[in-house]
């Protein structure tokens, strides 16, 4: 038989490690309360607000070049002329692009050639794309580059590029596709 002084030991070494609970332990939960909250940015958008132009370009005997840059300059390279006087409509493709204001976004070139047909059959290819994006007039940048829209969350951007002009490549007028991208970061 034990002693009481047994089972007071015992009781007390059982407090001490826990196994039983006193009148000091008795709240054996706890509570406590997180805010949840979301935010929705408005979606992004881009529309095309002009499209891309080389203008006049008088072909040779040799394949050659025009670089359009996204300010609207022309440089033609091998053999290729760009008219001087009558340049017919030289413009780089402009699109407004709109999302949440002071948001980053980035801007998708093509990757691969874009093709310009003629009635004739005729191609020609468009590379090498660049914008404006995110930099001062005449500074291109290719695609994946993040920019932010303005206050109001509107930004108009330029595209540019290089159309490959063949060896006395067909007289016509040349139409094609070229699709640019923008995505939230």
């Amino acid at each position: 038989m034990k002693s009481r002084f047994q089972t007071f030991k015992l009781l007390g070494w059982l407090l001490a490690a826990g196994l039983v609970s006193g009148p000091a332990m008795a709240q054996s939960t706890a509570t406590a309360s997180a805010t949840a909250s979301a935010t929705i940015l408005r979606p992004i958008t881009i529309t095309k607000t002009s499209d891309m132009n080389f203008g006049n370009v008088v072909p040779s005997s040799a394949a050659g070049t025009v670089v359009l840059s996204p300010t609207n300059s022309r440089t033609p390279d091998g053999g290729v002329t760009i008219m001087t006087t009558q340049t017919g409509t030289v413009a780089a493709a402009s699109f407004t692009v709109e999302g949440e204001a002071a948001a980053t976004y980035t801007l998708l070139l093509p990757a691969a050639d874009v093709t310009l047909a003629s009635p004739s059959s005729a191609v020609m290819q468009v590379t090498n794309f660049t914008s404006d994006v995110g930099t001062g007039a005449g500074e291109g940048l290719l695609s994946g580059t993040a920019s932010t829209p303005g206050t109001a969350g509107t930004q108009l951007i330029h595209v540019g590029g290089k159309l490959k002009v063949g060896t006395n490549q067909v007289a016509g007028i040349y139409t094609g596709s070229v699709s640019v991208t923008v995505a939230y970061n």
